[in-house]
């Protein structure tokens, strides 16, 4: 595995714009399936359309890889996403599993986040009830 394309492929996460995205033809397979707790698409154009959407719904969001290692064929990146939203900073951190073909190029990208405190416990509603019931279930120490 070339450590030139991961390196590459954490460079445009952590500078992703709108007018990037494209890049990510020259890194990922035209069949990648990209999971996360929202998504389950294949292939690249729906891939993009993934982080387009991303761009228009929340406001100057920005990746940052803490770190990463190399297991196999498999890439793993610790990483952090902070954006504005619900009027004020947001952060949510995760785990993204990459796998990669025999000419180097990403035909998965797993994300693996908390959606529950990541995001919805920051939503009007929703966000109270679940703060009550964390109340009810968290043991107190």
């Amino acid at each position: 595995m070339d450590k030139k394309i991961i390196e590459k492929y954490i460079n445009l996460f952590s500078n992703l714009t709108p007018k990037n995205v494209k890049d990510f033809d020259n890194l990922v397979s035209k069949d990648i399936r990209f999971v996360d707790p929202f998504n389950n698409v294949n292939g690249v154009e729906n891939f993009k359309k993934i982080f387009y959407h991303m761009f228009e719904k929340t406001q100057d969001p920005k990746f940052s890889v803490i770190n990463y290692t190399i297991k196999n064929k498999n890439v793993f990146l610790k990483w952090k996403m902070t954006f504005y939203a619900f009027k004020s900073e947001q952060s949510i951190e995760g785990i993204s599993e990459l796998t990669f073909n025999k000419v180097g190029k990403i035909t998965s990208h797993v994300d693996y986040w908390d959606s529950l405190n990541g995001l919805f416990i920051k939503l009007p509603y929703i966000g109270f009830f679940y703060r009550i019931s964390l109340k009810i279930f968290r043991v107190k120490i």
